[in-house]
């Protein structure tokens, strides 16, 4: 199996998912994960796909353009290798870590910081800014032996002169108090002259 990373970016529009993953669906490419998002209007996404063949990055960049020709794509391919699936921390246990307060030039910079001089990978992490306001989000590996309240008291060392606050919670407690549920929003569509069965 042959794994590609895809970066796809444009202004948003309707149908750049369907248009991107078409063009990978048309080359013989599966699907592994998908990270999609619009930030200011922008949309990116980034895929990684496996073939069962090697593929020229190029070309797969190439025929995901064309493909996408009317949203006018910036689209960027790279191999994956053995190396890059290397996690950076090995052993490590997923947490979410979340700081909320005011906000501040250099907090997303200063709240990194923090988390780089503890070793700690971050794998996601979301961050907006609502007024005066400021919210992080972020899923990250801390190393097996660093303990989640090192992680909090850094954070706060770090925010307390400035309005924020940190939160550490392990991922399955927080999958556990998180998890969503499905919820039907309304009547599925009845088929015409289907009979209705009355509840």
């Amino acid at each position: 199996m042959h794994t590609y990373i895809v970066t796809v970016t444009a202004a948003d529009a309707v149908g750049i998912v369907h248009s991107v993953t078409g063009a990978i669906r048309d080359r013989g490419g599966n699907l592994l994960e998908l990270s999609q998002t619009v930030m200011r209007g922008y949309f990116t996404i980034i895929v990684a796909v496996a073939f069962d063949g090697p593929h020229d990055p190029d070309a797969l960049a190439a025929a995901v353009s064309e493909r996408g020709q009317p949203f006018g794509l910036t689209v960027a391919v790279r191999q994956s290798t053995e190396e890059d699936n290397e996690p950076p921390v090995p052993n490590g246990e997923r947490f979410i870590l979340t700081v909320l307060g005011d906000d501040h030039p250099g907090n997303v910079h200063g709240i990194s910081g923090c988390l780089t001089r503890l070793g700690v990978n971050i794998v996601d992490l979301h961050a907006r800014v609502d007024g005066p306001r400021f919210s992080m989000v972020m899923e990250a590996y801390l190393p097996h032996d660093l303990p989640p309240g090192v992680v909090r008291a850094e954070l706060e060392r770090f925010g307390r002169d400035l309005g924020l606050e940190a939160f550490v919670q392990h991922e399955n407690i927080f999958t556990a108090t998180s998890e969503p549920t499905p919820v039907r929003v309304g009547p599925a569509p009845n088929p015409e002259g289907a009979a209705v069965v009355p509840h």
